[in-house]
């Protein structure tokens, strides 16, 4: 086994060696002689008694004998000396440390929190299987008139309340304006917050679809789509998490929409999950704003803490949902 010794140790010895004969005798010492031990050049003719030991026989006992002529060979070809760029390699290479491999293929991979968000859709190379179909987490037929129940208001905009109208004239009040029924609209628009913690990463590509449909049932000029981890009091933008910036409600009577599981999945010792004081701090700065919430959660209500639903309404974010089972159709 080779010694602890660092490089940096041989390079300060080396360093206040005089002759190669003392740098072999360092190396050697340092354990490291197998590694880089220095070549006598045979170019080099070296006279008998000129006080230079041989550094192939440092450290051996000295025999008298006849000085030793150098034998020089054919010149060796630059070009030969170099190895090819494919050739594995060879016996002198194998004490320097593991071959290098050359890479089979190079795989995109996803970051927890995208660079560009709503998601950064890397490409897969050629020789990758293709991506398996995404099977939404509602039925896409439905979906368009689930988001319009969610997220639309209901105004008095509707047809004369004639039932109303009744009422009045038998009291024999005036009737200065007609009273009309109430229909649901999503001239408001909505504000669409998108949790990207840990607990949602496996729900990211509904998310992102999600995000696309109601651009395009509300209009793309009335939605405003914030990301944010965990809590959007954290930080909310529509950027990546470092351009994040303090969370403010929309315009009053714009909805909020939340796609969030309130800290239901990811690690159970998770330190950023969120906690029930931090969500309801939330829930009181949108109330204050004159703005109504509601929240898509993929987690059933037996999963969901007692506290969950009585923050906002909340929505089962699976294929078992229909319009007529939100329950928030016009607040």
């Amino acid at each position: 086994m080779r010694p602890a010794i660092w490089t940096g140790d041989a390079v300060r010895a080396l360093a206040v060696a005089r002759t190669e004969a003392e740098q072999a005798r360092v190396l050697e010492l340092l354990g490291l002689a197998s590694v880089a031990a220095p070549s006598p050049d045979p170019s080099v003719e070296r006279e008998p008694g000129d006080g230079s030991p041989d550094p192939t026989t440092a450290g051996r006992p000295s025999t008298p004998g006849p000085p030793r002529v150098p034998e020089r060979g054919p010149e060796p070809d630059p070009d030969a000396l170099e190895p090819a760029a494919d050739a594995p390699p060879g016996p002198e290479t194998a004490g320097a440390g593991p071959p290098l491999l050359s890479p089979v293929r190079v795989e995109a991979v996803l970051l927890p929190d995208s660079l560009d968000e709503p998601d950064e859709r890397l490409p897969f190379p050629a020789e990758h299987p293709a991506r398996l179909p995404h099977l939404p987490l509602l039925v896409p037929r439905w979906t368009g008139a689930i988001l319009r129940s969610v997220v639309s208001r209901r105004v008095g905009d509707g047809p004369v309340d004639v039932a109303a109208l009744t009422d009045l004239i038998a009291r024999g009040r005036p009737v200065d304006r007609f009273p009309r029924l109430a229909v649901p609209t999503l001239r408001y628009g909505v504000q669409v917050l998108v949790d990207r913690g840990g607990g949602m990463q496996p729900f990211r590509r509904d998310q992102n679809q999600l995000a696309e449909t109601i651009r395009a049932v509300v209009g793309e000029r009335l939605v405003e789509v914030g990301f944010f981890s965990d809590v959007p009091l954290r930080g909310t933008g529509p950027g990546p998490r470092w351009t994040r910036t303090g969370y403010r409600p929309p315009e009053p009577g714009r909805p909020v929409l939340l796609l969030t599981d309130f800290g239901i999945g990811g690690p159970l010792d998770d330190p950023r999950r969120a906690v029930r004081d931090e969500w309801e701090e939330f829930a009181a700065v949108v109330t204050r704003a004159g703005c109504g919430i509601a929240a898509l959660c993929p987690y059933p209500p037996e999963r969901r803490p007692d506290w969950v639903s009585r923050l906002c309404p909340v929505i089962h974010w699976d294929r078992a949902t229909t319009a007529g089972r939100t329950g928030v159709s016009g607040r």
